[in-house]
C-alpha cells in the first residue's frame, strides 16, 4: 500500500469514527448524560481539526457545542476560552458583521448567564443584537432565541416586565417566521412568560398564556410529549413558589397522568412527581385547616 493510500485509509477511518461519535452524542443528549456527551465532543474536536482544519466550519461548530455543554457542569473558564477561540476564527473568516459572530456572542452570553455574570450577559447580547440589526439579517430563528433568552435573563434578575417585553418581541419575530418549528418555539416562549405574569400577580394573563401554550403543543405535538410534561412541571414549581398550592396541585396531577402514560410508574421522574404531589397536598390540607380555624374564630367573635 502506497503512502497516499495509507493516508486516504486513515482519513476514511477517522470519518467512520466521527459517524460513530455523532450517533453516541445523540444518545447521550437524549439520556441527559452531559459528562459522556462532553467526552465525545472532545474527541470530535481533535478529529475535526485533523480532517477539516482549524478554520473549518466543523471546528467552529464543535468548539461552540463543547463550550455550550461545559457550562452545564460548571466548567465556565474552559467554556469561555473555547467560545473565544471560535469567535477569533469567525472574525478572521467571516468578520464581525456576520451571522456566525452574532451566534457566537449569543452563546457566550448564555455561559455568562449561567455564571450569573450579569454585566457580561448584557454586553454580549446587545453586541449580538447590534450586529444583527446593523446588517439587516433575516435569520429570524436566531434573533427570536436571543430575545427569548434575554427575557429569561431579566426574569432571573426579577425584572419581570422587561422579561415579558423581550419575550413578546421573540413572539413577533416567530410570527413572521417561515421556520418549520416556529409554532413550537412560540409555545416555549409563551410558557416562559407565565412565571413573570405570576410574579406580577396577573393571574388572568398567566392563565390565558398557559392555555395558549397548551393548545399549540397539543395541536403540533399531541398531548403526550416530554416538552409539555416539562412545561407543566415548571408551572407547578412557579405556583408552589408563589404559595398557590391549589394551582400547583392541579398542574402536578396533570404531570402525574402524562408521566404515568408516557414513561411508566417505574421511571425516576414519576417517582419525583409523586413525592412533590405529597408535599403539595400537605400544603393544601394545611391551608384548609387554617381557613377552617380562621372561620371558626370569626364566628366565635361574632357570637360573643
Amino acid at each position: 500500500m502506497s503512502e497516499k493510500e495509507i493516508k486516504i485509509d486513515k482519513i476514511e477511518s477517522k470519518k467512520q469514527r466521527i459517524g460513530e461519535l455523532i450517533a453516541k452524542r445523540e444518545e447521550y443528549v437524549n439520556n441527559g448524560e452531559t459528562d459522556k456527551e462532553i467526552e465525545v465532543l472532545r474527541e470530535l474536536r481533535i478529529l475535526f481539526k485533523s480532517i477539516f482544519g482549524v478554520e473549518s466550519e466543523e471546528n467552529i461548530k464543535v468548539l461552540t457545542e463543547l463550550g455550550n455543554s461545559l457550562k452545564y457542569i460548571g466548567k465556565f473558564k474552559e467554556a469561555i476560552r473555547l467560545l473565544a477561540r471560535a469567535e477569533k476564527i469567525i472574525i478572521k473568516k467571516y468578520g464581525e458583521n456576520s451571522m456566525p459572530f452574532v451566534t457566537c456572542n449569543a452563546n457566550m452570553a448564555e455561559v455568562y448567564r449561567t455564571m450569573k455574570n450579569y454585566d457580561k450577559v448584557e454586553e454580549k447580547y446587545f453586541k449580538a443584537i447590534k450586529t444583527y440589526k446593523k446588517n439587516d439579517f433575516r435569520n429570524s430563528y436566531v434573533f427570536a432565541g436571543i430575545c427569548n433568552n434575554l427575557g429569561l435573563f431579566y426574569e432571573e434578575k426579577g425584572h419581570y416586565q422587561d422579561s415579558i417585553n423581550w419575550q413578546k418581541r421573540s413572539l413577533e419575530v416567530l410570527k413572521d417566521s417561515r421556520d418549520r418549528d416556529s409554532e413550537i418555539q412560540s409555545a416555549v416562549v409563551l410558557s416562559n412568560m407565565v412565571k413573570s405574569y405570576i410574579k406580577l400577580e396577573d393571574e388572568e394573563l398567566a392563565e390565558i398564556t398557559m392555555n395558549e401554550t397548551s393548545e399549540i403543543l397539543k395541536r403540533e405535538m399531541g398531548e403526550y410529549n416530554t416538552l409539555y410534561l416539562n412545561i407543566l412541571n415548571n408551572w407547578a414549581n412557579v405556583y408552589f413558589e408563589n404559595k398557590n398550592y391549589k394551582k400547583s396541585l392541579e398542574l402536578l396531577e396533570k404531570c402525574e397522568k402524562l408521566c404515568r402514560i408516557m414513561l411508566g410508574t417505574e421511571n425516576k421522574n414519576y417517582g419525583d412527581i409523586l413525592k412533590r404531589l405529597k408535599i403539595v397536598k400537605k400544603e393544601v390540607d394545611k391551608k384548609k385547616i387554617e381557613r377552617y380555624v380562621w372561620k371558626n374564630q370569626v364566628i366565635k367573635k361574632i357570637k360573643n
